[in-house]
């Protein structure tokens, strides 16, 4: 299922809203899972964006969300929140998800 997801915030700080939904939003499958980080040296739930061509992505990827968790859902979107990792600095970050 293809998603279009808007990022919430950058290095953990909240994006206005008229430049949230003024930027493109990013485009493909997400996955959801459980996988060891090792630099927490526990499992965490995480949540990573595909791009649904399977096409290599130019540019920067969007970091995977980890310790994450919906936190808002209705008809037309969903919220998920979690921590993004960038250069060994764990941000806060929320990705709002709606599907195309």
């Amino acid at each position: 299922m293809r998603f279009a997801i808007r990022l919430l915030r950058h290095r953990g700080r909240v994006i206005p809203w008229r430049d949230v939904v003024n930027r493109s939003p990013r485009i493909g499958d997400i996955r959801i899972e459980e996988l060891r980080d090792e630099d927490l040296r526990r499992y965490v739930r995480t949540a990573k964006l595909f791009p649904d061509d399977g096409t290599v992505v130019f540019g920067v990827p969007l970091p995977e969300l980890h310790d994450v968790r919906m936190i808002g859902m209705s008809q037309q979107a969903f919220t998920l929140a979690g921590l993004e990792r960038i250069d060994g600095v764990d941000y806060a970050q929320s990705w709002l998800v709606s599907a195309l």
